[in-house]
């Protein structure tokens, strides 16, 4: 079954639009993950779309199963029908934005998500405080080349670039969430074609509702 590749640009101008702006007080992640909700209209639906704002901060790429719903005083929307096909073998170019954490059990407690370089960061010795780049570097890289396999991929590791790491903190319903964003790109080839798909289709890693885990490639040659 095919999905949905679409290039959504936002029009209305978020100092002049009131809904734009009271979500904005709740944080840029909330804001772009209700406008994306709003071209997948449906009470109780689940979300079935993946997203990325772009540099520009008014666009976005979105993969979903269902074509969005136009709404023209918000959004510019192209789309065309999503269907990648793989071979095993062939090489190419990737980007993700993905929000690395890793899982922790406390003795005698619930497994917890942490934010991988915080994570990392902690495990430095006080006295090796001058490699802390080098260790962070290292704990997002090792993220993702051990998370490729299960996504159908084998990632170069010499061409592996990573940077744009940010924490985001912000309420929704009166919640408190924080996560962390670190942005990838590189040269992986296809090892499982199918894996790969649905990791194409479906997204990598948590934070999907506010714009992590949308994995985008491109041939090369």
């Amino acid at each position: 079954m095919s999905h949905y590749f679409s290039c959504v640009r936002l029009l209305a101008s978020p100092r002049q639009n009131d809904w734009l702006r009271d979500l904005a007080r709740h944080g840029e992640p909330y804001r772009d993950h209700a406008l994306i909700w709003k071209l997948f209209p449906g009470d109780g639906a689940k979300r079935d779309f993946v997203f990325r704002r772009l540099d520009d901060e008014r666009s976005y790429y979105v993969v979903s199963a269902r074509p969005p719903q136009p709404d023209s005083s918000l959004f510019q929307i192209q789309s065309k029908p999503y269907a990648p096909i793989l071979e095993k073998g062939e090489w190419l170019r990737f980007e993700l934005r993905a929000n690395p954490t890793v899982s922790l059990r406390r003795e005698g407690g619930r497994a917890r998500r942490h934010d991988v370089l915080m994570n990392a960061k902690r495990g430095i010795p006080l006295d090796q405080k001058d490699r802390m780049a080098s260790v962070l570097e290292e704990a997002g890289r090792n993220w993702l080349v051990e998370r490729a396999e299960t996504l159908g991929m084998v990632v170069r590791e010499e061409s592996l670039m990573q940077d744009g790491y940010r924490q985001h903190r912000l309420t929704r319903k009166g919640n408190s969430i924080q996560f962390s964003t670190l942005d990838y790109q590189g040269v992986a080839q296809v090892a499982e074609p199918d894996r790969l798909r649905c990791a194409l289709l479906d997204g990598v890693g948590h934070s999907k509702g506010f714009g992590c885990g949308l994995l985008l490639v491109k041939r090369i040659g």
